[in-house]
């Protein structure tokens, strides 16, 4: 059987919630490597937590099965990964840690999710068309995650208490997200479109980070290694940063992205080596800087 019948053979999952969640719900179970070599009737028996009450799966969700063929309906996304497809229609922000510790698959959500989606992630992919909560990708190491909407706080970074985050994997987001993106990052790669809070890249030892938008500043604080692009407006540099040179490139990923680029090196206080990449345009603030590259 060629790749192409394969692909024409997965199973796809159609999860339409049945009312409106009222308090959180733990859809750990709820990913296509739980899924895989079920059918619909033993979906809809797996338990999960609603608050406080154990419930089926069932309980929450009308579940259909179906095979995929071609294109999948939805706008973004097509189900190239191996595994089951799930799809998942409407609001679920209440619902939390869906597709943790994924390896294979796809989840194409059709509305805005909750915190911790995609934790502990190791392949397949997931996109949501909608917002997305915090803790978006936690301590992920392999796959992708496409949001199409906005993040919360803290995408790739560690659950209260740890010490590393993401370290592998892509994270892309096509709106804003908030603070402490990148938090203790080890690896991977992270791609906001929009604007982002403050403390990107906080306690940074690896990878890259690349926001199109605006920096609310706080850049890089106690980064140790890594790099963060910023084409937008980044407020000041911490003064814990020294300004190296200026680039006329800079390649992040796949795309090698034309400048100038300030670079700077920090944060010092950690003895790091991470490097800030700040668009020369869009950041006149900086310009008095410029007289220590010629001393």
């Amino acid at each position: 059987m060629d790749s192409d019948s394969n692909f024409r053979a997965m199973k796809k999952f159609i999860l339409t919630p049945k009312y409106a969640f009222r308090v959180p719900v733990d859809a750990e179970a709820i990913s296509p490597s739980k899924f895989d070599g079920m059918d619909a009737e033993a979906i809809r028996a797996i338990e999960l937590w609603e608050g406080k009450r154990k419930v089926t799966l069932g309980t929450l969700f009308d579940v259909s099965e179906s095979k995929v063929e071609g294109q999948n309906s939805s706008t973004h996304a097509e189900p190239k990964e191996e595994g089951p497809f799930i799809e998942i229609l409407g609001d679920v922000s209440k619902v939390r840690r869906l597709g943790r510790g994924m390896t294979k698959g796809t989840i194409v959500l059709k509305g805005s999710g909750g915190l911790r989606l995609g934790e502990a992630m190791l392949g397949g992919r997931i996109l949501i068309e909608g917002n997305v909560g915090p803790w978006l990708g936690s301590r992920m190491r392999g796959g992708t995650i496409e949001v199409f909407g906005n993040a919360g706080d803290k995408v790739g970074a560690p659950l209260p208490g740890g010490s590393e985050g993401m370290r592998g994997g892509t994270i892309i987001i096509h709106g804003n997200a908030g603070d402490e993106v990148g938090c203790l990052m080890t690896g991977g790669l992270i791609i906001v479109d929009g604007s982002v809070g403050q403390f990107v890249g906080y306690g940074m030892r690896g990878g890259d980070i690349l926001v199109r938008g605006n920096s609310s500043g706080r850049l890089g604080a106690s980064m140790k290694g890594g790099r963060i692009v910023v084409l937008g407006n980044c407020g000041s540099i911490l003064p814990s940063f020294t300004i190296l040179e200026i680039r006329p490139t800079v390649r992040i990923g796949e795309e090698r992205i034309k400048g100038p680029f300030y670079l700077f090196q920090g944060d010092l206080n950690e003895g790091g080596s991470g490097r800030l990449f700040i668009a020369k345009a869009s950041n006149p603030q900086l310009i008095a800087l410029e007289r220590y590259l010629e001393a």
